[in-house]
């Protein structure tokens, strides 16, 4: 199968194994509590990104000459230098990449006393090959449906573009950096109250909205973003439990999006690709200047994947339930439930 061993639920708690070991005592140490495991990593990962954003530059600044990280452009007849060259967005991608890293290793570890997170545990590093096939099908399978509708068409093929800053930025920063946050962090930590459901639909709105902020970003664009890939890549992470999935998925997610069929990734504007892309059609169809993203095409084929997926995992057994209904499976004291 595809996604690899069904997860199965712990007796003891009623949890996965990628969740510590809960007591549901209320002398249990509030490290546990998934709380106190996500502020944590919040300030972590953004003191991780400040000091590892001012060794990163200050290395740099030495390395590279100054007019590498300072862009002129004209406004007003006046020369204005720009911070957002592209030694500044790969120190930028750079940066996130290691604090989250840092901060989930040390949530992990420390906070959660887990040597050994099956999550991320290297003899599933294959997983990541899974996603990337999936990930291929997937967006394949979309601009193949648009394409039958008039909406795609390759007329050339950009043999000049150098992937790599959009390999490290929409590949690697993305594919790790936000599967750390969106489904190591918001979903499994929520997961423990709210349960499956509640944590996927929740990880899923949040990751969808937050793309608002981007160039082109819309409120559709934000919503179809959480039907089509944070309901998809949440049934991901629980089917299979593991991180190397979800972040292999999303690298390739964003490959073929983007530098591969050449549409815009999640309203971030321009995009150079190898295949050179004509986009014709109504915005429901093509996604219009958000990109692929933004089309029905994916929000039904991939959403209703998703909510299968989901479907399908809870006929099984397999999605974890909300606190309350746990600790009345477990026999929990009254008194340990209201506190």
């Amino acid at each position: 199968m595809l996604l690899g061993r069904a997860p199965s639920i712990r007796r003891d708690d009623l949890l996965t194994d990628d969740h510590p070991l809960r007591r549901y005592d209320p002398r249990e140490p509030k490290r546990f509590r998934p709380w106190a495991r996500g502020l944590a990593f919040v300030g972590l990962l953004l003191g991780g990104m400040i000091v590892v954003g001012i060794v990163v530059g200050v290395i740099m600044a030495f390395a590279l000459p100054s007019d590498v990280f300072h862009q002129p452009s004209f406004e007003g007849g006046k020369i204005v230098m720009s911070s957002m060259t592209p030694a500044v967005k790969a120190l930028t991608s750079i940066v996130e990449l290691i604090a989250a890293i840092v901060a989930y290793a040390i949530v992990v570890r420390v906070m959660e006393g887990r040597r050994a997170p099956i999550e991320l545990a290297p003899r599933r590093a294959f997983d990541a090959v899974r996603g990337i096939v999936a990930a291929f099908v997937c967006i394949s399978v979309c601009i193949g449906v648009i394409a039958l509708f008039g909406g795609y068409r390759i007329v050339g093929f950009n043999a000049g573009y150098s992937p790599w800053g959009d390999l490290l930025r929409l590949g690697f920063t993305a594919g790790i950096a936000e599967e750390i946050m969106m489904r190591g962090v918001l979903l499994r930590l929520t997961e423990e109250r709210l349960g499956s459901w509640g944590a996927v639909i929740l990880s899923a709105l949040i990751f969808g909205l937050a793309h608002l902020a981007n160039q082109d970003g819309t409120v559709w664009g934000g919503l179809a973003i959480a039907i089509e890939a944070g309901l998809l890549f949440g049934a991901v992470y629980l089917a299979t439990r593991s991180l190397w999935w979800c972040m292999g998925f999303h690298f390739m997610w964003n490959i073929a999006e983007g530098p591969i069929f050449g549409s815009v990734v999640s309203g971030n504007g321009d995009q150079q690709s190898w295949f050179v892309a004509q986009w014709s059609g109504p915005d429901i169809l093509t996604g219009g200047a958000f990109g692929l993203e933004a089309s029905i095409v994916p929000v039904i084929l991939l959403g209703g994947i998703a909510v299968a997926l989901l479907v399908h995992l809870q006929h099984l057994g397999l999605m974890i339930e909300p606190i309350g209904a746990r600790k009345r499976r477990l026999g929990v004291p009254e008194t340990s439930r209201r506190r």
